[in-house]
């Protein structure tokens, strides 16, 4: 791999997702990225199936390109001895085990650390105080954190979002916090500890209405597809499927309008207005829309400068010229080719080389051990018989 951070070794110990997308930024943009598994099952999310893939999941898929996979057993002296000496070759330590567990093992933060390491732990709610023990997973933490509190319709239940996104958040983050440690490192030479805990990024997540909160106790109520503060913000049936639309400006709306021809009632010549009198608002644009077809409208509110556009599941999603170079398939070793789904971050001074699809379990645990530790072959298989890499002591 090419690209910004090649030469940086990751240890990733992480599983599911939060962890995994933090080491996959990583990977994405260059540095060698080793995903330590257990030798039986490995990351959670080689079971999330179906779909099966020659194997492999859609969730593995999604979050673990670009990284090579070793298979140790942590239970087994020999395997934490090599995981150790993973560690200490390498500049990232990432890991989402629960409380306790790396500390088990010998493996966390105070029994690795050295001056220039950099250690990436997320967990449910940090490693220290009254929750540190606490399990917690995404669609836990949506709800407790008030983040789904904000999502559905106003008469209805709250709705946890379909993507993870507390996972997904926690792991830009982490991201972000390993970037930031690794610039800190090269321009001090001192590594450091970073923890990124699920509970305080969906709490972040609240943002604005967390703040509006603050200020004067505001709770807001649930609006469906709309929009807190602007109007109309929505997505409205038409007569052969629905349309998105998001007006944000004062002459999008009057723009609207007129290219509908809607009444111009009193009043809705303001955003605030629109917001107050949105019940109404939305009636009239409902009833205008409806005996149109899409392209009528798209046609229309495009040439107007009004923000829209029909919307769509994920296979018509697809179809779209726009996700044409978005959507890809890239080599994998054992199987010739794979579904993905590229980063959107492009880096022109700095590209990535080619990506390689997520492994499958403990494919590269000879290569690892060679490149990163300098073993022989010889102390390849005198590890493998030990059980540390697999059941029966074979490579897994």
């Amino acid at each position: 791999m090419s690209g910004p951070f090649q030469g940086i070794r990751v240890a990733d110990f992480s599983r599911v997702i939060a962890g995994p997308l933090t080491s996959m930024h990583l990977a994405d943009l260059g540095a060698d990225v080793v995903k330590i598994e257990h030798p039986v099952g490995g990351d959670d999310t080689r079971g999330y199936t179906p779909p099966d893939y020659h194997s492999l999941s859609a969730a593995m898929l999604c979050y673990n390109r670009n990284k090579r996979s070793i298979a140790l057993d942590l239970g087994v002296e020999e395997g934490r001895n090599a995981a150790r000496a993973l560690i200490d070759a390498a500049d990232v330590v990432i890991e989402n085990f629960s409380t306790g567990v790396m500390a088990k093992f010998g493996l966390d933060y105070e029994s690795v650390k050295r001056p220039d390491l950099i250690y990436c732990s997320t967990s449910a709610y940090g490693r220290t105080g009254p929750f540190a023990k606490r399990l917690g997973y995404d669609p836990v933490v949506q709800a407790e954190s008030g983040f789904m509190s904000l999502t559905g319709h106003r008469h209805q239940e709250p709705v946890r979002t379909a993507i993870p996104m507390v996972d997904v958040s926690t792991g830009l983050t982490g991201g972000v916090g390993v970037m930031a440690a690794l610039f800190h490192r090269k321009r001090t030479g001192q590594g450091q500890f970073l923890e990124v805990p699920l509970f305080d990024t969906g709490f972040a997540q609240t943002g604005l209405h967390a703040v509006g909160y603050l200020l004067d106790g505001t709770v807001p109520e649930r609006i469906g597809n709309g929009d807190f503060f602007l109007a109309p913000v929505g997505r409205y049936r038409c007569e052969d499927g629905e349309i998105m639309i998001a007006v944000d400006t004062d002459e999008q709306f009057a723009a609207l309008a007129e290219a509908l021809g809607m009444p111009a009632a009193a009043g809705w010549e303001s955003n605030a207005g629109r917001i107050a009198d949105r019940a109404t608002l939305d009636a009239a644009l409902a009833a205008a829309l409806a005996p149109l077809s899409r392209i009528e409208i798209l046609v229309a509110l495009q040439a107007a400068g009004v923000p829209c556009h029909e919307a769509r599941g994920i296979p018509e999603a697809f179809a779209d010229r726009a996700a044409a170079n978005l959507l890809d398939t890239i080599p994998h070793e054992d199987i010739g080719e794979a579904p993905n789904m590229p980063s959107p971050l492009q880096l022109h001074g700095t590209p990535s080389g080619a990506p390689m699809a997520a492994p499958r379990l403990g494919k590269h645990g000879e290569a690892v051990l060679q490149q990163w530790l300098g073993f022989s072959g010889e102390q390849v298989a005198a590890l493998r018989a030990t059980g540390a890499m697999g059941a029966g002591g074979q490579a897994a």
